[in-house]
């Protein structure tokens, strides 16, 4: 059965109608099944690259741990946190700290 954007966007539509309302923005997952499609062969290969419709609010923060040259290799690429494991090791009985990093 070919699928058409009218089709998925009023079934998404009638989704989201006959849910409860909920006090928090919700989200919609989509899940489609394949059938005779070889995705080993380079016909059957589905790459396609999405532009969300709201920017997310916050930019990700990246947390490297590492020790030695990989964490200077990351220190040289601006990550916002890089943990080696001597700090990793004081960090373990401390909650509170752990949470700031979190």
């Amino acid at each position: 059965m070919p699928l058409d954007q009218k089709t998925i966007l009023a079934a998404v539509k009638d989704a989201k109608e006959k849910s409860e309302k909920r006090k928090f923005n919700q989200s919609v997952e989509l899940i489609l099944k394949l059938h005779d499609i070889d995705m080993k062969s380079s016909e059957g290969k589905i790459q396609e690259v999405l532009e969300l419709p709201h920017p997310l609010e916050k930019p990700n923060k990246i947390c490297v741990i590492a020790s030695g040259e990989l964490a200077m290799k990351a220190k040289n690429v601006n990550v916002d946190r890089v943990i080696e494991r001597s700090e990793l090791e004081t960090l373990g009985g401390k909650k509170q700290e752990l949470r700031k990093i979190a």
